[in-house]
């Protein structure tokens, strides 16, 4: 069994990831929360991969959603551009977003190991 601050941890990924996509530049909001996450959320290294892996899964739910909807209008254009399929799409969409959130959240963990932890003083108190 997991952790609980493992399952708040991949809850506030999923969550925050789902309101950056919305509200946000599509991949560099994702990168820009997780990178926070990643800060506030010091776990291990394996976390990033775990918080790649849901962020993956949600922008393949996402691009589905989004798609299935409409017949796939402007995916089969984009697919037909690339000359892929749209399933190919779908996997394109997945991946990018499995590195947005495997790098933020390495990006903040990093960003957390090599900032100090408590704020420097700049003079002495007497």
């Amino acid at each position: 069994m997991q952790s609980k601050g493992f399952l708040l941890f991949l809850g506030a990924v999923l969550l925050l990831t789902g309101v950056a996509t919305a509200w946000l530049p599509h991949w560099s909001g994702t990168l820009y929360v997780l990178a926070v996450v990643g800060y506030l959320f010091r776990g291990k290294g394996w976390w990033a991969l775990a918080a790649g892996g849901v962020v993956a899964i949600e922008w393949l739910v996402f691009a589905l959603a989004w798609d299935i909807p409409n017949q796939g209008l402007l995916a089969e254009r984009v697919a037909t551009l690339f000359g892929v399929t749209r399933p190919f799409l779908w996997g394109i969409t997945a991946v990018v977003g499995f590195l947005l959130g495997g790098v933020g959240i390495g990006l903040g963990q990093a960003l957390a190991a090599l900032l100090p932890q408590k704020p420097p003083r700049f003079r002495e108190r007497r």
